[in-house]
């Protein structure tokens, strides 16, 4: 009797089930994720009713899409790719996509503050993945991988029990999978003897014995989407090696219409005119733009990029980021812009983004580009040279998503400056290419800003004590106001400019100078870091032989 127990208990399979729902804090009625071969334990993840199976935003964000903005406030939700924005509002049936209204078979629905999204929209936006979701004895599984095309499978050729362990005296996972289930091997199964770790395509992992196994390969097709494709849009470069821009900064209309009058000079790619600030918290655009200017440069073979500014001013920076309609408004009128004027690209110029708006900045970035990518515009985003301060501008972010990065190589030392000194020292240049490549920006999208201005500075000595002051001085300007002063320039190899100071009664002025000089020391710095070019802050203040000096360079 003794050896028949002892061999019963040797050779009988253990009959003992795991709820594996249970174990992931799941009742019966819940449904279990999968996200690629993985369990996801119980968060709030889904939502059913009779219509539809939903997930949760905070599930996409972590999972599927880290880019999908919920905002609460407005109860609106939008996702962006490369070539698409999709806008919906809670229980509402028409959503939009690049601004096209369509229709949604069931809607997404705020529950308890928690935004919920119907799978049937997600399995069709989100093409690189394969949304599978089936019911196996009443064991609601829901199954998220990646699509493959072509997969090893394996069918089951008969009535399996799935075990936790590779022995039968392991518990069981599930008692009766049925024959012709399909399964997959667990990334880097763990063979022992006769069983191999698989995930069933109804979901569940565990072992079974191989020779329950006959491989094949499963052809599958990705879900067909109702969203763009690539447009086809290349990002505009210039025929001839680096890129060459000029800003041209302008603020009423009467100047943008007499620049008509100018010569420009030859070898410009892109002139970047100052047509677009913001009138108000509301997001309404103050708009100085002319046909008669665009059509110009073009006849000049310039592109032109409209510069829209946050008018240097936090208030309307935080109120036109971050609600989710106001940015669409901005949006909106940018397009018209860009269509009206035939404009060739937008750059982005705000330089009071609030510390903790910097996510609101980067989504405005996302829902602005595959807009402007449909009108083959070019999106530029202005960025500072990066220090701890301006991580909240979150350069890696930016340069994923714009077209080309512009970094502001200047004001090293500015007007509020405590001390003098250079505006851009060579240093402070190679700086701003190294430190924004470290965060990520591709060499081939960053373009170093350099100066056409310089500042002189004047220490006044007011019984004993010195006050600081400065202005901005276009490079000839600067030039002839210290050596008609008696000033004479010596050459600063450190700092890569002419410098000179000169005493006028109780006052020294100073300047180091901006010439061809420096700015051919800037951009061999350009052609170090094989970066995409220069741009320059801002035309007419420069010497005609820096034009010279950057065909040669750039060219």
């Amino acid at each position: 009797v003794l050896l028949l127990i002892i061999s019963i208990f040797v050779f009988l399979p253990s009959f003992k089930k795991i709820d594996f729902k249970n174990d992931l804090g799941l009742s019966k009625d819940d449904i279990m994720v999968i996200f690629n071969n993985n369990y996801v334990e119980n968060n709030n993840n889904t939502y059913e009713d009779e219509n539809d199976i939903f997930l949760s935003v905070d599930f996409i964000k972590e999972y599927i899409d880290p880019y999908i903005f919920w905002d609460k406030n407005e109860n609106r939700l939008t996702i962006t790719n490369e070539n698409n924005v999709i806008r919906m509002k809670t229980e509402e049936l028409e959503y939009f996509v690049n601004n096209k209204p369509l229709k949604l078979d069931t809607p997404f629905i705020n529950i308890d503050n928690i935004a919920f999204v119907p799978l049937n929209f997600l399995s069709s936006f989100y093409s690189n993945f394969y949304f599978d979701y089936e019911i196996l004895n009443n064991e609601k599984v829901l199954n998220i991988k990646q699509v493959e095309l072509k997969e090893k499978s394996y069918f089951l050729k008969k009535k399996s029990i799935l075990r936790a362990k590779t022995n039968k005296k392991s518990p069981i996972i599930y008692k009766s999978i049925n024959e012709n289930e399909i399964c997959y091997l667990y990334p880097n199964t763990d063979e022992e003897k006769s069983y191999l770790k698989v995930i069933t395509k109804s979901g569940y992992i565990g072992y079974t014995k191989k020779s329950n196994l006959t491989e094949f390969i499963e052809d599958k097709l990705k879900p067909e989407t109702n969203f763009e494709k690539d447009n086809g849009f290349e990002t505009w470069k210039p025929k001839n090696d680096k890129i060459n821009l000029v800003f041209e900064q302008m603020t009423t209309t009467t100047a943008v219409r007499n620049s008509l009058n100018k010569q420009y000079p030859s070898n410009i790619d892109v002139i970047t005119p100052t047509f677009f600030s913001f009138l108000n918290e509301n997001g309404d655009i103050k708009n100085i733009a002319d046909k008669s200017y665009v059509d110009n440069a073009h006849l000049n073979g310039f592109k032109v990029w409209g510069l829209l500014t946050d008018n240097f001013d936090k208030k309307i920076s935080h109120s036109v980021l971050s609600s989710t309609k106001t940015r669409e408004y901005v949006i909106k009128q940018l397009l018209a812009f860009v269509s009206i004027y035939d404009l060739d690209g937008i750059n982005i110029d705000f330089e009071s983004v609030p510390s903790d708006d910097g996510e609101y900045f980067i989504q405005f970035l996302r829902e602005l580009a595959p807009l402007l990518k449909q009108q083959n515009a070019v999106l530029s985003v202005d960025l500072f040279v990066p220090k701890p301060w301006t991580s909240h501008y979150m350069r890696e972010e930016v340069g994923k998503v714009a077209d080309y990065v512009i970094v502001m190589g200047y004001d090293e030392h500015y007007a509020g400056s405590k001390t003098a000194g250079s505006v851009a020292s060579i240093s402070w240049s190679e700086e701003a290419i190294t430190a924004t490549l470290t965060e990520n920006v591709p060499k081939e999208k960053l373009i170093l800003a350099v100066p056409f201005y310089t500042r002189i500075w004047t220490e006044e000595n007011i019984n004993g004590k010195i006050k600081l002051s400065s202005k901005a001085y276009g490079m000839n300007s600067a030039y002839k106001f210290i050596t008609e002063k008696g000033g004479e320039f010596i050459w600063l190899e450190d700092m890569g400019q002419y410098y000179a100071e000169v005493k006028e009664g109780n006052k020294t002025y100073k300047v180091w100078l901006e010439d061809e000089r420096s700015l051919s020391k800037r951009l061999d710095l350009i052609l170090e870091y094989d970066i995409a070019g220069c741009a320059a802050w801002k035309l007419w203040l420069e010497k005609d032989e820096v034009w010279t000096v950057l065909n040669e360079k750039l060219k």
